[in-house]
């Protein structure tokens, strides 16, 4: 039987400690694919343009069911939504192994992915409400040291295990992982179900996710299918029917799926906009830097592995402290600072060229790692301050989607740019993008006065 309130509240640390298996869980489903992804294509006979879907659906489905799970569990219940989302996962991972084609295997990643869409909104809504305002950073910096640690271990376990074990031991890693949390998170979360029915709005659901959905495949495939082509041109134009049906949707239904009226909240659209940038930036830097050391500087890739390590390193040990120093001095300084110092990790990565030594490189890559991991905790902190108890599950959700969109954005992006400013064998074409990591930043620093400090906006509280 679950404990009660009261019981909660005094365990809120170990239940987070069981809720953040599921980060781990989740976010192996990303990196050991990534390592395997060869030894898959071996396997099926499928070349990396058709590969990189094994990783690529993943992503994709979980980013954009983020704020459908979200809203439901503010309806049914986080735990509900948690469990039901981590048997998905569990059951889909048991199952890949045993996949006879590849497109069998991309639609068990893709099933994946959608258990993973309640995990991380069902995390932080969980913060919101079981953790007091002054203890949400440091719970938020215990959720980003899990996220990133395990995208610093990700790497080796998964090459020691498809060395030694085949690609097929991936999935099979972590099941035990996700049986531990279903028994724990099942154990000692309390029952949060809501027993009053409400109305659901299906059709803002449907055309937001699938919106989301064009939106993102349209950004992966645009360079292989031509931005100018037929079937582009085409693709995005459904994109903006879907965004046009949601939009008209949710300002006529009583009560929609997205209140609009969130972007208009200053303090959440802030600590968004700081979050999308910095995976923009985190996400670019990881495509980025490898052809830079490989291409310029002549790196194997062992090395450049060894290199690039310093990135998410350094992440899992800034957030943590990031999360305890926003519960003190506020999510608005942290973010701030975050920001500002990526913005001077941008201009030192400016500067690396063919002669470059690896200590400098890994030095303004550490530099970086230290300003997002400064971010990483405070920006969902910030959004359990600005929103109302009662939309903290779709506000997370959506918070989620534009981290995640970010992510997507930032290879995409970095990738034309690069294009773009010339032969991708020069560092000048590499330097602009480097620039770009720095002009973003700033904009942060410009929207980041709007994040709330340690208490919650004026406006929240008189709206509870």
């Amino acid at each position: 039987m679950a404990p009660d309130n009261n019981e909660a509240h005094r365990l809120r640390w170990v239940i987070l400690g069981a809720l953040l298996i599921g980060t781990a869980t989740g976010t192996l489903g990303n990196s050991l694919v990534n390592i395997a992804l060869p030894a898959i294509m071996d396997h099926f006979a499928v070349g990396v343009g058709t590969a990189i879907w094994a990783v690529s659906i993943y992503i994709l489905l979980f980013a954009v069911t983020m704020p459908l799970f979200g809203r439901l569990g503010d309806m049914y219940g986080y735990k509900r939504a948690y469990l039901i989302g981590m048997s998905v996962f569990a059951a889909a991972s048991l199952l890949a192994p045993f996949a006879q084609t590849f497109p069998s295997l991309i639609v068990l990643r893709a099933i994946q992915g959608v258990g993973n869409g309640p995990i991380l909104p069902a995390i932080m809504a969980v913060v919101g409400t079981l953790f007091p305002p002054g203890e949400r950073g440091r719970a938020m910096g215990a959720w980003a040291l899990v996220n990133s640690a395990f995208h610093a271990l990700g790497p080796p376990i998964g090459g020691f295990l498809t060395q030694y074990f085949g690609w097929q031991s991936i999935f099979f890693s972590y099941v035990p992982l996700c049986v531990v949390a279903l028994v724990l998170v099942w154990r000692l979360m309390p029952d949060d179900r809501k027993y009053q029915r409400q109305p659901f709005d299906v059709i803002g659901a449907v055309t937001l996710t699938a919106a989301t959905l064009m939106l993102m495949f349209n950004l992966r495939q645009g360079a292989s299918l031509g931005w100018t082509s037929p079937v582009s041109i085409a693709l995005w134009a459904v994109c903006v029917l879907l965004v046009a049906a949601f939009l008209v949707t949710e300002r006529r239904v009583p009560q929609p799926f997205v209140d609009l009226d969130l972007f208009r909240n200053k303090p959440f659209t802030a600590a968004s906009t700081i979050a999308f940038i910095q995976t923009f930036s985190q996400f670019g830097l990881l495509f980025l830097v490898p052809l830079f050391l490989i291409n310029i500087q002549g790196y194997k890739a062992a090395q450049t592995g060894l290199i690039l390590s310093s990135l998410p390193i350094t992440m899992a040990i800034a957030a943590p402290l990031a999360g305890r120093l926003a519960d003190r001095y506020g999510c608005r300084l942290l973010c701030l600072s975050g920001m500002a110092l990526l913005a001077v990790a941008g201009m030192a990565l400016s500067t690396l060229g063919p002669a470059t030594p690896s200590w400098y490189t890994v030095a303004s890559l550490s530099l970086a790692g230290v300003a997002m991991g400064m971010v990483q905790a405070p920006a969902p902190a910030a959004i359990s301050l600005a929103v109302q108890p009662h939309r903290l599950g779709i506000a997370m959700g959506l918070f989620n989607l534009l981290r995640f969109l970010g992510g997507t954005l930032g290879p995409v992006v970095f990738a034309l740019v690069l294009l773009a400013s010339g032969p991708a064998s020069t560092p000048a074409a590499f330097r602009t993008d480097f620039f770009l990591v720095t002009i973003t930043a700033i904009i942060a620093v410009m929207v980041g006065i709007f994040v709330p400090g340690t208490e919650p906006p004026r406006s929240c509280l008189d709206e509870e």
